[in-house]
């Protein structure tokens, strides 16, 4: 059933968040008590907010609330409003309280990417800090004990909200001396035919590569498998293997002097990095909503400067 609409105007402040609240809690004495009000001013302010836009944002059940479609639509964008107002509050004015941030990212990323960005942030606020877990195989791991984490998949993880971060492409990375022994048109069967490097996990990102190129390569005897991609830039250097690294991490490889990468066999996969944060009814913490802003804008100057180099001339 619609409502009538009140005039079209920003809606107030105070029902943006007794609904936020709510939904949260799908309860509006939960609400109450976060908000320090009581229960009749919360439900007042939503039904004010429902008139104000001309839609119901909540069935009431005999037991609690349920969104409707229209609530579900709207209430992502409410929150993240509300994350980026305190993100820049804390950034801008100081940081009070919650000063711990508990960051899980997959080793290779960690070890690569993530790290100096952690320093960078420590030293931009330096009244936060940052307990950093690395993880190889974190599907496998439990839900919980982190404010954000970071993972490489398709976007859906029961118990987490996932925001897109980037989509790195995969390339193949050798050592100099491998490099010059491949000659200069190197193709994907010319790499079909040499020792590779896989990195474990769910899916053979070797068989893709090759899939994308229409070739079926069986295993070889000759290949190595390791855990991680860290572990496979390693054994690509002291060895004639051949490695498949996702383009941030073979960047800083590369930039170290260590691999070179061969940007013309590049490939996009399927999965891609998101950022996680637990679902809970409980409010996020300030100092991990500025760490999350902080580092989206460090990603979206990141890819620019990255594509620019990548462009051809």
């Amino acid at each position: 059933m619609r409502i009538q609409a009140m005039p079209n105007k920003l809606p107030p402040l105070p029902a943006l968040q007794a609904f936020e609240a709510a939904a949260r809690h799908e309860n509006f004495a939960a609400a109450a008590q976060e908000l320090n009000l009581s229960q009749s001013a919360v439900s007042h302010r939503v039904r004010g907010l429902e008139h104000h836009l001309g839609y119901p944002l909540f069935e009431r059940l005999p037991r609690g609330l349920r969104l409707t479609e229209a609530a579900k639509a709207y209430l992502p964008s409410v929150r993240r409003a509300f994350e980026d107002i305190m993100s820049a509050t804390s950034g801008v004015f100081g940081h009070r309280g919650d000063k711990m941030i508990h960051l899980r990212a997959p080793v290779s990323y960690t070890a690569l990417w993530l790290a100096p960005l952690v320093t960078q942030f420590t030293e931009d606020f330096p009244g936060i800090r940052i307990n950093l877990s690395s993880s190889i195989w974190v599907d496998r791991l439990a839900v919980g004990g982190t404010d954000i984490e970071l993972r490489l998949g398709r976007g859906q993880w029961p118990g987490y909200d996932a925001l897109p971060l980037f989509h790195d492409a995969l390339v193949p990375v050798c050592s100099f001396d491998t490099a010059r022994s491949l000659g200069t048109h190197v193709s994907a069967e010319t790499l079909a035919a040499r020792s590779l490097i896989h990195v474990m996990g769910p899916e053979d990102q070797w068989s893709k590569f090759f899939a994308q190129s229409g070739i079926e390569r069986a295993s070889s005897q000759s290949d190595i498998g390791v855990d991680s991609s860290v572990a496979a830039a390693e054994l690509a250097l002291g060895s004639d293997r051949i490695a498949l690294m996702q383009d941030r991490l073979a960047a800083r490889v590369q930039t170290r002097g260590q691999l070179i990468a061969l940007p013309h066999l590049r490939v996009l996969p399927i999965e891609a990095m998101y950022m996680l944060t637990p679902i809970s009814p409980e409010p996020r913490k300030s100092s991990a909503l500025l760490f999350e802003t902080w580092l989206r804008e460090k990603v979206t100057t990141e890819q620019s400067v990255f594509e620019q180099s990548i462009a051809p001339a």
